[in-house]
């Protein structure tokens, strides 16, 4: 099992985890681009009892394509965004890849959502690729 540490960018809200990701994704949907103002947001998904948080983030909620609620957690500092949790996948916890302070631990598994990803995206010709949401 891997111990890892993250936070938002000015240190307001940490966290601490103590699972190895279960599944690691690069999603190319248009609500995780808007959400993170990126091209895509790489999430790592852990069981949610084994994520210690410090601070008190923010959230904000809104409905994702399958119908389920999707809530995105960030600090109400500086806006970082830092974990998400999915009603379809209750005790687990999504966390930003890129709050993670060790970024050797992030190994994207696979593209989901390609079939909206941004034309010039470079994507791991290695990696699976999903059009959609897979299963």
């Amino acid at each position: 099992m891997t111990r890892f540490t993250g936070g938002c960018l000015c240190g307001s809200v940490t966290y601490t985890c103590e699972a190895d990701p279960a599944l690691v994704l690069n999603c190319h949907c248009t609500d995780c681009r808007k959400a993170m103002g990126s091209v895509h947001a790489t999430t790592m998904f852990v069981p949610e009892d084994q994520v210690t948080i410090n601070g008190y983030p923010r959230s904000f909620s809104h409905s994702a394509d399958s119908g389920a609620s999707m809530t995105k957690v960030f600090c109400e500092n500086c806006g970082s965004q830092l974990f998400s949790r999915n009603t379809n996948r209750p005790g687990t916890l999504g966390l930003r890849a890129g709050s993670v302070d060790d970024a050797s631990l992030i190994r994207p598994m696979m593209n989901i959502y390609c079939a909206t990803a941004v034309p010039s995206t470079p994507m791991d010709p290695q990696l699976p690729a999903h059009s959609t949401m897979p299963g």
